[in-house]
């Protein structure tokens, strides 16, 4: 009897000691973010009464400060923070997806939805292995908490009433090296709408390195 409840008890321990080595997951932490006035950015432009102020989030303890995952700067991804103040007495519409990051030698990159991001983040696969579509395949495998925070801090389209403010991230793929730093960037938005009668703005240019 006693031999018995000895080999229950070194179980127990075994069970135990196997348990507490297992590797602990941790739980995806959401970051609010910091966000100042457009005007307040050292890289900003104000022209046709709105005024773009941006922020780069370069390295990785940057990246880490806008999302907790260290393989969105790992992967190439550069985000930058984004805000408009419109000091128009008319809405103004800005879709993410017009907004091209320039490099040194002028060539225009597309911004990059935060759906490939995190696909390209989280993928083990390549993307033909799944038959799921894009967003229900990357709300899957990112889980809820970071699936949400990404779709809810991404700039994505918006308008932007008068004499207020919006901002959000935008996503580009890391240029390579013989195509400048930061210092050389610049963002180049030209589609700016009158969201009351669909008129164009003039093109807005800022450089990025201010």
């Amino acid at each position: 009897m006693q031999s018995s409840v000895w080999v229950r008890f070194a179980v127990t321990v075994i069970l135990l000691s196997g348990l507490s080595t297992a590797p602990v997951i941790a739980k995806y932490k959401v970051k609010p973010l910091q966000v100042k006035a457009a005007s307040e950015y050292a890289s900003h432009l104000d022209f046709q009464n709105v005024i773009i102020g941006t922020w780069v989030a370069d390295t990785l303890k940057e990246s880490l400060e806008l999302f907790d995952e260290k393989k969105l700067h790992e992967k190439d991804f550069l985000p930058i923070l984004i805000v408009i103040q419109n000091n128009n007495p008319f809405p103004v519409k800005v879709d993410e997806a017009t907004i091209f990051l320039i490099v040194e030698d002028g060539s225009r990159k597309k911004t990059v939805s935060f759906l490939d991001v995190l696909l390209a983040i989280k993928l083990k696969k390549p993307r033909s292995n799944y038959s799921s579509s894009k967003e229900a395949l990357a709300k899957e495998l990112a889980k809820e908490d970071m699936f949400n925070d990404f779709k809810h801090k991404t700039f994505g389209e918006k308008v932007i009433d008068p004499m207020s403010s919006d901002h959000g991230i935008i996503f580009y793929e890391r240029p390579y090296e013989e195509e400048g730093d930061v210092s050389d960037f610049g963002l180049y938005l030209p589609e700016v709408f009158n969201s009351s009668d669909g008129e164009p703005l003039m093109f807005f240019e800022l450089e990025l390195g201010n």
